[in-house]
């Protein structure tokens, strides 16, 4: 039997009050004992309970204008880190910054193997005032790297930002292959773990390419139902058979790759932007983090709602481990950068390490076998080494 939404909205709003309150207890009790892992040496940890910590393995400043000490409402607009993702194999991180640079990392120890132009202060100058003026955050945003992400045979890497739409660069000689002119910001990519597809986020839809010619095969619209909205995030099954968007209009939307059919709607019970979506590594589940501060996770083959939590003030991003043990989720929460880990066989928290600088949001999570990769605020790609009981 179907349950109305109001019913359903009520239910949500009193669990999500219960859910606050738990969280709320959790971290009082747990937040004296998590060692903060500005530096990068000291051991993420807890006491009391915690089954989860984090290893710092190493630390790089991706965007040279921030300072040690400063305070996040104080920095100047633009200055972060937008995303970070491992390659396929593991060996190599990409990721952004502010000034229009790209850069490709040994994932072993963060040196610097590439680095890419994606945007330059003449290449604003050439694009129309009114196109940069639309832009979040209007001109102080206009060079951000927003996402990028390797092709699994490590032959491509491929960018999107605020104004100069989709790259793509040949990691073997460092050319640039494609550019894709784009209207809108492009807030989200990603390539299917198949290498069949790659997908990016434009203006109310999704554009597919398949990363042998990189030819347009789809466009598919997000958020038909509210006129269309602005895409944040996009992933894809480990097989490529399933791709799920998320985005403003507060839905994820699940895409049939074979023959690009819409095969699922997910809802958040109060209307809030998607900020992130992933799926579960065997694909069973899909998580949501949004605006609002809610983790949201489903069932992939007919979209009932799994679990739900109200974890913090606004979320950024969501990642699995990579052996489906645990559901990350990343943002701020008053006024502090937060992770939270849930386990998933019981959706207990098991942790809430502390990871960023002071009052430096956290922007993005990947995962790669036992190490985690997070992007921030404060202009940081940070590396960690998973540790849980079993493994201590």
């Amino acid at each position: 039997m179907e349950v109305p939404y109001d019913l359903y909205k009520q239910n949500y709003i009193r669990m999500k009050a219960k859910t606050k309150l738990i969280i709320a207890i959790f971290l009082i009790s747990f937040n004296e004992s998590f060692i903060s892992a500005q530096d990068g040496k000291s051991k993420v940890s807890a006491d009391g309970g915690a089954s989860f910590w984090l290893e710092p393995v190493w630390s790089v400043q991706i965007d040279p204008r921030w300072k040690a000490g400063e305070v996040i409402g104080d920095v100047e607009d633009g200055i972060t880190t937008e995303f970070v993702e491992f390659s396929a194999d593991g060996k190599l991180v990409v990721t952004g910054n502010g000034l229009g640079k790209a850069f490709i990392l040994d994932a072993s120890d963060g040196t610097v193997k590439h680095t890419f132009t994606y945007i330059t202060t003449d290449d604003v100058k050439r694009i129309p005032s009114q196109k940069v003026a639309k832009i979040s955050g209007g001109n102080t945003k206009s060079l951000e790297v927003e996402c990028g992400n390797f092709t699994s045979d490590n032959r491509f890497v491929v960018l999107g930002g605020n104004l100069n739409g989709v790259k793509i660069f040949n990691l073997n000689d460092n050319t640039l292959v494609k550019q894709i002119e784009v209207e809108e910001e492009v807030d989200g990519l990603n390539i299917a773990p198949d290498n069949r597809f790659f997908a990016y986020a434009a203006f109310r839809s999704v554009i597919v390419l398949e990363t042998k010619n990189w030819n347009t095969v789809q466009k598919i619209q997000y958020g038909k139902e509210t006129g269309g909205a602005v895409v944040n995030s996009i992933d894809f099954t480990s097989d490529g058979t399933l791709m799920v968007m998320g985005g403003n209009s507060g839905n994820v939307q699940m895409i049939n790759t074979r023959d690009w059919s819409i095969v699922g709607n997910g809802l958040i019970p109060l209307p809030s932007s998607i900020k992130s979506v992933r799926f579960s590594p065997d694909g069973s589940l899909v998580a949501a983090g949004t605006g609002g501060g809610e983790v949201t996770v489903w069932r992939t083959w007919d979209m009932n709602l799994i679990n739900q939590y109200s974890s913090m003030n606004y979320i950024e991003a969501v990642a699995w481990s990579s052996d489906g043990q645990y559901l990350m989720a990343g943002g701020r929460d008053d006024g502090e950068g937060r992770l939270l880990v849930f386990r998933t066989r019981d959706w207990q928290m098991a942790g809430n390490p502390n990871v960023q600088a002071d009052g430096a949001s956290i922007e993005y999570i990947d995962t790669h076998g036992d190490l985690v990769a997070i992007a921030g605020e404060d202009a940081h790609v940070r590396v960690f080494r998973i540790l849980t009981k079993a493994s201590r």
